[in-house]
């Protein structure tokens, strides 16, 4: 009997063990942490446990970087900092910047959980004035925080001012028609002075400085010289293309050029402006024409063409569409591509008794296509 209180008793204890261990595993799984009330708070996983890959996480302190005032002979630093939030150690894979004027500089790319870290990112400002912005995008492993943007902004001040700043152009000048284009440039300093103005074609361009005085550009005062490049008269029909090249007494921006980049239009107009011979390959033939109008009316006369082009082999003929009128011929190329070159560009230069157009050039372009 007293064993049977005992059994009794044991099995009662043990039945009361196991239905609180029953319940405490219906609140809590086994193998399944508790989820907490408040937000998730990521920290780094005890020595010894296992690492999810994945879990790093990028955080920056700032995303916006501001170089302040600047100028353009000068690069400006800008330093972000970061921590690795995440319970994992964190690889940055990639960093895109918008634009090659922003060079990122990391000493290294992995970082552990609460592990802080620097980017620096170095700007140019060459070749810029004004407010600048310019984004940067990092690529991290992270599956919290796989890509962030950050920032960078300056007000860059250039040191020597030209107007226009890009290019010099004499569009569409008539064949004998002599144009002057001018070029302002502006110094920071009372005794600034454009020492020297020269092109790499003084056949076509003549080119002088000129004083002038003060200006307000950019809300600052600035001190101004002009240079004056003209195109001469005799300037042949076509594209010309050259430079003009500015010296200054200001040793942080002493000497810096500019394209010129003019067309003479003559008496002879093409249509189509060139003969495209579009895809062919090795051994296609090809048959195109062009017409060759005197813009005034006159009548005029093409006495013959070539062209030295090895890739090309054809033949040329041309004739007037009118016999009585001559004021527009017709002009036929019909032959083989011979070359393996990628490319079968070439010039057909047509023989004319035009005045300053004698030797009229007929571009004719062309792509091979594989076999």
């Amino acid at each position: 009997m007293a064993r049977n209180r005992l059994g009794v008793m044991v099995f009662a204890a043990l039945g009361t063990t196991l239905t609180a261990s029953t319940a405490f595993g219906q609140l809590f799984p086994i193998d399944q942490p508790a989820r907490p009330s408040g937000p998730v708070i990521e920290t780094a996983p005890q020595p010894g446990t296992e690492r999810t890959a994945g879990n790093g996480r990028i955080v920056f302190f700032n995303t916006d970087g501001d170089t302040g005032e600047i100028y353009d002979t000068e690069n400006a630093t800008v330093e972000f900092k970061f921590r690795n939030v995440g319970s994992d150690p964190l690889t940055i894979t990639r960093i895109q910047p918008s634009c090659g004027c922003t060079v990122p500089e990391m000493e290294k790319t992995v970082f552990e959980p609460n592990e802080v870290g620097t980017m620096k990112v170095v700007f140019d400002p060459r070749g810029r004035q004004g407010h600048v912005a310019r984004s940067i995008q990092v690529f991290t492993d992270s599956r919290l925080t796989p890509t962030t943007t950050i920032n960078v902004k300056s007000f860059v001040k250039p040191v020597v001012v030209s107007v226009p700043s890009d290019v010099v152009a004499f569009d569409s000048v008539n064949k004998g028609e002599e144009v002057v284009r001018e070029v302002r440039v502006f110094g920071r300093f009372p005794d600034f002075e454009v020492t020297r103005a020269s092109t790499n074609d003084p056949m076509l361009y003549e080119v002088e400085v000129i004083p002038a005085g003060e200006a307000t550009v950019l809300g600052e005062t600035m001190y101004e010289r002009i240079v004056r490049v003209t195109m001469k008269g005799s300037a042949t029909p076509g594209q010309h293309n050259s430079s003009l090249t500015i010296r200054t007494n200001d040793e942080r921006r002493s000497i810096f050029s500019l394209p010129l980049v003019g067309r003479v239009v003559g008496d002879l107009e093409l249509s189509p402006v060139r003969m495209t011979l579009g895809r062919l390959s090795v051994g296609d033939e090809f048959e195109r024409e062009i017409r060759v109008r005197h813009r005034k009316g006159e009548a005029f006369e093409i006495t013959g063409a070539h062209m030295a082009n090895p890739s090309i082999d054809a033949e040329y003929t041309f004739e007037p569409l009118d016999g009585d009128d001559r004021s527009e011929w017709l002009v036929r190329a019909k032959g083989r591509v011979n070359s393996s070159a990628p490319r079968f560009n070439a010039t057909l230069n047509l023989i004319t008794d035009v005045q300053g157009e004698e030797l009229t050039p007929v571009m004719m372009t062309g792509v091979l296509r594989p076999n």
